[in-house]
């Protein structure tokens, strides 16, 4: 047979490579699409699985269920047994910290801070027992009025109200203001606060 020109041999090369580039392309193409469409379905299934068909009406639910749901009406018991739950409870940047929290750190965070609000009536308590001590001190001599001692160019008047009645005593100087008490009890006036003795009150001692 006669032999073809070298023209058409690179001819025939280009369009080779031509169909061979395409179908390449093609090829890529399709696994993209099959890529897609298996990932698409594994999240159709993941969503189905996600979503939850356990739904009671009130009308229908049991004692227990019903109990449960009112304990669980801050969320608590919710989030102790769901992560997800606890982490949709979250602020975004939190939310994405969550990646470095276990779940044995993450029940331990739930319980101290369920463990710290139980105690909070009894810090509450105490709070108020160490405040009363401000209106008992131990026996000490009145200081005499020297120069320098207590030089105030005005009094406390400002307090308003009964206060004015013993606007020389500060507002924490209890101390002072029993003597003033004292002295309108002399004068026949009734003055609730601060007369009786402060071991009579609320908290620890």
């Amino acid at each position: 047979g006669s032999r073809a020109p070298p023209d058409c041999w690179v001819a025939l090369d280009q369009q080779n490579r031509t169909c061979a580039q395409s179908r390449g392309r093609t090829a890529r193409t399709m696994t993209l699409l099959r890529r897609a469409v298996i990932v698409g379905a594994n999240t159709r299934v993941a969503t189905a699985r996600m979503g939850s068909t356990a739904i009671v009406p009130s009308s229908q639910e049991t004692l227990a269920q019903k109990t449960w749901r009112w304990i669980d009406i801050t969320g608590f018991f919710t989030k102790w047994h769901s992560r997800r739950a606890w982490i949709l409870d979250l602020d975004p940047p939190t939310r994405a910290a969550t990646v470095m929290v276990t779940e044995y750190e993450r029940k331990l965070l739930m319980w101290l801070t369920f463990a710290n609000c139980c105690f909070i009536p009894f810090s509450m308590w105490y709070w108020y027992g160490q405040f009363t001590h401000l209106s008992s001190k131990p026996p000490i001599p009145l200081m005499p009025e020297y120069s320098y001692l207590n030089g105030r160019k005005r009094d406390f008047s400002f307090h308003g109200g009964k206060w004015n009645d013993c606007k020389e005593c500060r507002w924490l100087d209890f101390e002072c203001k029993k003597l003033c008490f004292d002295r309108l009890n002399e004068e026949g006036r009734s003055v609730w606060g601060l007369r009786r003795p402060r071991t009579q009150t609320v908290g620890f001692h």
